[in-house]
């Protein structure tokens, strides 16, 4: 089995990563990027708990 990360959506320079385990990665961007990736994942992935990765 592959251990690979999927891009689920690009938001400016966020992006929002599904990891191999199932978990969901907001990485890079702007405040801007990462509150539209939120808000967007809201709406169409309300299951999804949303975690940012530290800088």
């Amino acid at each position: 089995m592959l251990h690979t990360r999927r891009v689920v959506a690009l938001f400016g320079q966020a992006r929002l990563m599904r990891e191999a385990d199932g978990r969901f990665q907001l990485e890079g961007g702007n405040r801007h990027d990462r509150l539209a990736a939120i808000e967007w994942s809201s709406m169409f992935l309300p299951e999804a708990v949303v975690a940012q990765r530290k800088s």
